[in-house]
């Protein structure tokens, strides 16, 4: 979903990268900023300043989709900065949804236990056949997530009560059903492409000698 967006926002991207990159600093401080302005996120949520958050959670984001390009400009691109930028992604979801927890119980544990369920499935499926990011269902990605908590924490800023409802809670649970379908969707494909590997004969070796 959003993440089709990615090839037209390069050149915003780029632009928004060229301070970090004349100034030298190094892609992972700048995932590293990412966590602190989650971290600061977390403070003024729970105080219920929802528009400071909003900012938070913005800049955070911004860390995250420069940070990549900052790397490949400078020529530090490796695989373990890839890893390890997956790795501070997850530990910003944790911080941003998991300190909802205090305002929001079960919503915040039902979007953040399937938001992570979602990601997990993926990645899960390279130990059992060769796969990449190409072609997996768009649904439910991170990209998304944010958007559906940068809207809900916007307008909770003016309006945090809506016909009854909270509406940073109501974004929380529209997050849990985002990743719920990308759950399905992940599901559903890796036992296509599993499937495939089976009758080809491409499952990963230590699968192959268990059989």
């Amino acid at each position: 979903m959003i993440s089709g967006l990615k090839p037209g926002s390069r050149k915003i991207v780029c632009l928004m990268a060229k301070p970090f990159i004349a100034l030298k600093v190094p892609p992972l401080a700048i995932s590293l900023l990412g966590l602190l302005f989650a971290l600061a996120f977390a403070f003024f949520a729970l105080q219920g300043n929802f528009l400071a958050g909003f900012a938070c959670v913005l800049l955070a984001a911004i860390a995250d989709a420069i940070d990549g390009t900052v790397a490949r400009l400078q020529k530090k691109q490796s695989p373990f900065g890839n890893y390890i930028d997956a790795v501070i992604d997850k530990a910003v979801d944790f911080v941003i949804i998991g300190s909802l927890v205090f305002l929001f119980p079960f919503a915040s544990a039902l979007a953040l236990g399937l938001s992570f369920l979602a990601s997990y499935a993926k990645p899960r499926a390279g130990l059992v056949i060769v796969t990449d990011n190409r072609d997996w269902p768009g649904i439910g990605e991170r990209g998304d997530k944010i958007v559906v908590l940068l809207a809900g924490l916007l307008l909770a800023g003016f309006f945090p009560v809506l016909y009854g409802f909270h509406v940073l809670e109501a974004a929380l649970f529209l997050v849990a059903a985002v990743s719920f379908i990308g759950v399905v969707q992940r599901l559903s494909f890796a036992k296509k492409l599993i499937g495939e590997a089976e009758r080809s004969g491409t499952l990963l070796p230590y699968l192959k000698r268990e059989k």
